[in-house]
């Protein structure tokens, strides 16, 4: 860990802003300085730092040098070397340590990206933690209805029916934390025994979850650069559920006792744009539900009940825009795929990458019933799916404590 140092101490900035090196840092850098501007702008008179976090050791600031801060007008901004790792989950125990020894109330991890000229967004995402007393600040964008749709569809319902907090977003690569939860971060053995997954998004939530933070979002609205689709959708799923996953069998005795949602504190417009962009078709959404139906029921016969697969087989897919998955049924397949992967019922990249033909079945479904709809019936219709998920958690929580009791 970094030691603090005199200077440090001295210059006590308000708050230090990580930004990932990797892949481009010639963007990251102009970012950084962009962020270094907005920070004096935003906060005048308070002292500030913007970083980049490389997996590059050249051009590293040695540990104990000190650090230009807001106003200094630095060439080039500082950067920290990552121990040769790259992207936001590495930078992130980087992150804290830099902003643990200069003793900033506040640090925050942003992705390399342009941003508006006016600072007020900046503002906005950083007063909760600097003045509201807040923990953790999770960005959020205003997406159109078909992006996202393996966040809204699974991550988004399933982590609000767990863990009771309504985060729209909570798979954002972009975090605020104030000094008091970062600090605890750095603390924590995760990072030597689980380092598969510390530092994730989804980690520091759960973490904070579990230390009962206040938490919050902010709504910047529409992100000016859209993030990177996935060119394997089972590879997606595999990575995102897992981790998913991964954390619900670490709280398992926490989401247990957990019991309906509640929102957080948010600012900004939390609505979905009114342009709902391009709508997949449904037609070939449901041809591979039914390829997958036909070559995989066998596999989705250990984790499903044979009454979810009875239910399965009576869809109508003919003509596909009539495909409907109901939502208590779709609730309970995730459930059920959580048990699998838990009990390892089989391989379980194999198991998570075999439940793709029925998600994109659910996408169908999805694209089916909101296309047509305007944005506040579309967010409307999420509500629905989420309520559906607290619903169906106590057949969660029973399968999960008798996992025998189903038995193909």
């Amino acid at each position: 860990m970094l030691e603090p140092t005199r200077a440090g101490e001295a210059l006590a900035p308000e708050v230090v802003i990580g930004i990932p090196a990797e892949p481009d840092r010639l963007a990251a850098s102009e970012a950084a300085l962009a962020l270094q501007a907005g920070l004096r702008e935003a906060f005048p008179g308070k002292a500030g730092l913007s970083l980049l976090l490389t997996g590059d050791p050249r051009g590293a600031v040695t540990p104990g040098e000190p650090l230009p801060l807001a106003g200094q007008g630095p060439p080039e901004p500082p950067a920290y070397y990552t121990g040769g790792y790259s992207g936001p989950q590495a930078a992130l125990p980087t992150l804290l340590e830099v902003a643990a020894s200069l003793g900033a109330p506040a640090c925050a991890l942003l992705e390399p990206m342009p941003r508006p000229s006016d600072p007020r967004w900046l503002k906005a995402l950083l007063d909760p933690v600097l003045v509201g007393g807040f923990d953790l600040v999770a960005p959020a964008y205003a997406r159109r209805r078909f992006d996202g749709v393996l966040v809204t569809g699974v991550v988004y319902p399933l982590t609000r029916a767990l863990f009771g907090h309504r985060l729209r977003q909570p798979l954002g690569s972009e975090i605020v934390l104030s000094r008091r939860l970062a600090e605890a971060l750095l603390r924590d053995e995760a990072w030597r025994t689980d380092p598969a997954y510390a530092g994730a998004d989804l980690w520091v939530i759960t973490k904070a979850i579990a230390r009962e933070c206040r938490m919050a979002q902010v709504y910047l609205g529409p992100r000016t650069r859209p993030p990177a689709q996935p060119g394997d959708v089972s590879q997606a799923i595999s990575k995102v559920l897992g981790a998913v996953f991964h954390e619900m069998t670490l709280h398992a005795a926490r989401w247990q006792r957990v019991r309906g949602s509640h929102p957080v504190a948010t600012t900004g417009d939390e609505h979905a744009p009114d342009d709902p962009g391009p709508a997949p078709a449904p037609g070939p959404l449901v041809s591979a539900f039914a390829l997958g139906w036909q070559d995989l029921r066998p596999l989705w016969s250990v984790v499903l009940p044979p009454q979810t697969l009875l239910a399965l087989q009576r869809i109508p897919r003919d003509p596909p825009e009539a495909f409907r998955v109901p939502d208590a049924l779709w609730a309970r397949i995730v459930y059920d795929f959580a048990i699998g992967w838990r009990v390892r019922s089989m391989d379980r990249e194999q198991l998570l990458r075999s439940l793709t033909p029925i998600y994109l079945g659910w996408v169908a479904s999805f694209v089916n019933e909101v296309a047509a709809l305007s944005a506040a019936d579309a967010d409307a219709r999420v509500e629905r799916l989420c309520a559906a998920f607290e619903a169906e958690k106590p057949y969660l929580i029973s399968r999960w404590r008798w996992p025998d009791r189903f038995t193909p």
